[in-house]
């Protein structure tokens, strides 16, 4: 019998984030209101002004929305595809890993991780800090030893289960997982 779930997660601004979205939206307040003013003032350019200060707004608009981003695993069979969908627009494929390929596997600590040597470093999860966040350590055939920390339902876990190896931890300690939607 085939196995096949999805789950979405979104990922959760922090600080950093949220500054950046006001640096944003003000420098973009900001060109437009210069732009239009420069509009005035050289009436001969009024046109191209007015273009180009809607355009800084329109850009404003599509630099902060490119800051919502989501992340979704795929399970199909014990191989997990995880892909990054940024403002609802774009969508590019993170990874694929499979669950048999799995050196260590269990609940992510961020303390326990910041001296590892990994190659590349996947976080597809809301917030590294988040207590419902799980870890794998793969090798990957293009990215190397790499870290894959993401927000697993019990859904993926359980779908995910059977596939991972004994010696990586697929008997850890799961805990209370996120709500299904």
């Amino acid at each position: 019998m085939d196995v096949f779930v999805e789950y979405l997660v979104k990922k959760k601004n922090g600080a950093k984030e949220w500054a950046l979205w006001v640096l944003i939206g003000a420098g973009a307040l900001l060109l437009f209101a210069v732009l239009m003013y420069l509009g005035m003032l050289f009436s001969a350019f009024s046109m191209v002004t007015t273009l180009l200060a809607f355009g800084a707004l329109y850009g404003g608009y599509l630099l902060i929305t490119n800051m919502n981003v989501e992340y979704e695993y795929i399970v199909t069979n014990g191989e997990m595809d995880v892909d990054k969908i940024i403002a609802r627009r774009r969508r590019k494929r993170l990874l694929t890993a499979n669950a048999r390929s799995f050196e260590k596997f269990g609940p992510f600590k961020l303390e326990e991780h910041q001296n590892g040597q990994y190659q590349n470093r996947v976080y597809a999860c809301t917030s590294p800090n988040d207590p419902g966040c799980f870890y794998a350590v793969l090798t990957h055939p293009k990215l190397g030893r790499t870290l894959l920390v993401f927000t697993p339902n019990d859904r993926v876990l359980n779908a995910m289960k059977s596939f991972i190896p004994k010696q990586a931890g697929d008997n850890a300690s799961y805990g209370t997982r996120p709500a299904e939607h």
